[in-house]
């Protein structure tokens, strides 16, 4: 609204008229406006936060973390009125946090080929000959999201200078997108420039068709690849690997018999067969325990906090549905989450009792996870994928 207060030319006529051309202008700019995301923030409440019915006593809960529509976003007033789903309230405005993106940003609309490298790029053909004789080991349900490489042209902003570890200049980028290549991992430049953090707000050039993994020089691929914690790997299968580190396990080939099944077609034409490689990693804020992160290339990551359009990659669009920050019911900061102890978690989590606990995605969102196994040759070796 402010932005036509900036414009409009005073006329030589009644301010009725005026007045008229405002609320039109506004009106205009609100149908053709793409809508405004927010992050509800509720922080230590378990229970949710009220959010209110206009001219009711009453309202709903809603939970830090969830995504949100402001139907208001020029509003000034002490409460915006906000839709989940098909519903609308009034939350305090100081506890939403409204979200940017690129909305004619089209992640899908890429030249880049995410067709999942055959299986015969990462095994050796023994392995391949031999595979259904293989013995699959279950580690039990693990539970998705998604990452991407970051994209300049979907955060584009301020230009600021990229270092090096040694602290010497490598690039420049927009801000935005330099802390997206932190989120993410990697991320391809609008001059072509391909960044890979490495730590401290530092980052590193690379010349790969994808990116690297999690070292010993594997590399990611869309759609194989995927991103666990070594750490609580060797902790489920280390009894049957003597000194197990992430060395011992890196590249370990897995099988999600969910994806296999629900015959996702891939660009290639051809249905996913269901194996990946566990040879990336991620923050042990985020991935670790029974969580696992899929690489997607390019495509989507699955945001809740833009339009559908733009969050959208092969796996999602086939109903493997991500965990969302809102699958945690307690925060005690914006960012910092409550998980269940282990000895805590319920053993049927589509039906927890009492004493156990359901506070995060275990019991919120049992159906989004799918279990997961792994193999090992007659001789007790693992099958890894190779670099």
């Amino acid at each position: 609204m402010l932005f036509f207060l900036k414009k409009l030319v005073p006329l030589p006529l009644g301010s009725g008229i005026l007045l008229y051309l405002l609320l039109f202008s506004t009106s205009l700019f609100s149908q053709n406006s793409p809508p405004v995301y927010a992050k509800v923030l509720c922080v230590n409440s378990p229970e949710g936060c009220e959010c209110k019915f206009p001219e009711k006593e009453h309202g709903i809960r809603v939970f830090h973390g969830e995504a949100v529509i402001l139907e208001d976003p020029f509003s000034k007033s002490e409460t915006s009125k906000i839709r989940r789903s098909k519903e609308s309230c009034h939350y305090p405005r100081i506890n939403l946090k409204p979200l940017g993106y690129q909305h004619a940003f089209r992640p899908m609309q890429t030249s880049l080929d995410h067709s999942p490298k055959p299986l015969e790029r990462f095994l050796f053909q023994e392995d391949l000959e031999r595979l259904s004789e293989f013995q699959p080991t279950s580690l039990g349900s693990y539970y998705p999201t998604y990452y991407h490489l970051a994209l300049e042209e979907a955060f584009p902003g301020t230009e600021v200078p990229a270092y090096s570890p040694s602290g010497k200049e490598i690039g420049r980028a927009s801000a935005t997108f330099l802390e997206q290549v932190r989120w993410e991992g990697s991320g391809i430049a609008k001059d072509g420039k391909k960044y890979h953090f490495a730590g401290e707000g530092k980052y590193e050039l690379y010349d790969l068709e994808w990116g690297w993994g999690a070292g010993y020089n594997y590399q990611v691929f869309p759609y194989r690849t995927l991103a666990v914690s070594f750490k609580d790997l060797c902790e489920k299968i280390g009894s049957r690997i003597s000194s197990c580190n992430k060395s011992k396990v890196i590249g370990t080939l897995a099988f999600i018999s969910k994806i296999k099944e629900k015959k996702i077609k891939m660009q290639n034409g051809k249905y996913h067969d269901g194996y990946f490689c566990l040879n990336d990693t991620g923050s042990p804020l985020y991935i670790r325990d029974d969580r696992v992160d899929m690489f997607v290339g390019v495509h989507g990551g699955g945001s809740p906090y833009q339009p559908q359009e733009l969050s959208r990659n092969l796996f999602l669009d086939a109903g493997i549905n991500p965990l969302y920050p809102s699958d945690w019911k307690l925060y005690s900061s914006e960012k910092e989450r409550f998980w269940c102890p282990k000895e805590k978690l319920p053993r049927n989590p589509f039906s927890p009792s009492e004493s156990e606990c359901k506070l995060d995605y275990h019991a919120q969102a049992p159906e989004k996870g799918m279990e997961m196994k792994i193999f090992f040759r007659k001789d007790g070796s693992l099958v890894r994928c190779r670099t």
